[in-house]
């Protein structure tokens, strides 16, 4: 088991490969495609780190902020996930940060296999 991590002043994404699980915590406004680019690295290594079946799962509980960047980001992750068809998703999110309730459920319009939980 590792734990790999992208972390800067504002927010933390870290990944445990012992879990498949990749949990966001802070607030992320970053710009760009490239400035995601760290984040869907990660994003992209727990995808391929897990045999076929398994659940990759993206813990955004924590997660105060991000941007419509951001969500673009994690939207073209799930596309990927999807046209592969290797692996599971489930989504964690937090009822009480109002934009994880809106955008997460979403992700489902994306792939209706991605199981949303917002607790």
């Amino acid at each position: 088991m590792s734990v790999e991590m992208v972390k800067e002043d504002e927010y933390l994404v870290e990944y445990n490969s012992g879990t498949q699980n990749v949990r966001f915590d802070g607030t992320i406004r970053l710009r760009t495609t490239d400035e995601y680019a760290p984040i869907t690295a990660l994003l992209n290594k727990a995808h391929d780190s897990v045999s076929a079946t398994e659940t990759v799962c993206l813990d955004f509980s924590q997660l105060r902020f991000l941007n419509s960047s951001g969500i673009n980001a994690i939207s073209r992750f799930v596309i990927s996930a999807r046209k592969q068809a290797k692996i599971n998703l489930k989504v964690i999110g937090n009822q009480e940060i109002y934009w994880q309730q809106k955008s997460l459920k979403n992700l489902k319009r994306l792939w209706n296999d991605v199981e949303i939980a917002i607790i």
